[in-house]
């Protein structure tokens, strides 16, 4: 109806005035380097419990694969078997002093103590990498820019090519798949990203919204305070419209790659995240 493709215009076009806005005052040039690499494929380690099952299945495949693990991954003893050519961090949790989850300096230990390959870790534009306090010879650290574009897709495209900006940034997994297409990687696939939060979704007797969200790993008592303390306020609807926006955010990522040669697959068994076509981790082995 016509009445339909004109809201359609306008909301298009606010959501174009305001990516512009923050384009023009947040931006900031990204470093990382395109390169040509070939057939070889990118495999992203997301946090989810699915990824147990790849560690003790497919452990030499990741060990030999180039592969980007995310947030706290470098505190498993895993970490140090797979040995991940690339790391990302956003969220502010991250940069922000002074650290009150002892996991975070826990995690920075580690990255400077027992990284003894090449690794690059990208972090966001304007955030501070002395906080990191990482001094490590083999790590050499990038920036991305975490600026959450949507609009006309004249505008999406614009932002996506130049590193400027990405689909809004819900959750770690979009500026990962992201830094992917940016290294110039063909062939990127998912793992450990369940994204099925909706099965453990509760609301308690005092209204209080429970979203348990658990990881390969076991997570300490710290970061159960933690989650809850960032659970205390937030309304059901509100960590919905979160929801929302995170799986609308790889219908992007998808839509962008479509026709220019770059393929997401997406690994993990039982994922929620329905806008990447499914390939078995162990199909890398049989081409």
């Amino acid at each position: 109806m016509l009445a339909d493709k004109i809201s359609e215009i306008l909301s298009k076009t606010g959501q174009s005035v305001k990516s512009l806005a923050k384009l023009a005052l947040q931006s900031r040039r990204a470093t990382i380097t395109r390169a040509d690499r070939g057939t070889t494929p990118l495999i992203i380690l997301a946090n989810g419990p699915s990824l147990a099952k790849n560690i003790a299945e497919d452990m030499e495949l990741l060990r030999n694969a180039d592969t980007l693990a995310v947030n706290f991954g470098g505190n498993t003893l895993e970490f140090n078997e797979i040995c991940p050519k690339y790391y990302l961090l956003m969220d502010p949790h991250f940069f922000t002093e002074p650290f009150r989850d002892p996991n975070v300096p826990r995690l920075y230990r580690n990255l400077n103590e027992k990284v003894d390959w090449d690794m690059t870790l990208f972090i966001p534009v304007g955030r501070n990498p002395r906080i990191t306090g990482i001094t490590n010879p083999h790590i050499r650290i990038e920036r991305f820019n975490p600026i959450g574009v949507e609009g006309f897709g004249w505008l999406e495209r614009m932002a996506f090519d130049s590193g400027r900006g990405l689909p809004r940034p819900r959750n770690v997994l979009i500026p990962s798949i992201m830094a992917g297409i940016w290294l110039g990687y063909k062939e990127i696939y998912l793992l450990g990203a369940d994204h099925s939060w909706l099965r453990t979704l509760d609301v308690d007797e005092d209204n209080t919204v429970v979203s348990i969200q658990p990881h390969f790993y076991t997570d300490g008592e710290e970061e159960h305070k933690r989650v809850a303390t960032l659970m205390k306020g937030i309304r059901l609807h509100e960590l919905l419209w979160g929801f929302h926006l995170a799986f609308k955010g790889y219908h992007s990522i998808q839509k962008y790659v479509s026709g220019r040669g770059v393929n997401v697959y997406n690994s993990t068994p039982g994922s929620y995240i329905d806008a990447f076509p499914r390939r078995d981790i162990k199909g890398i082995n049989n081409r």
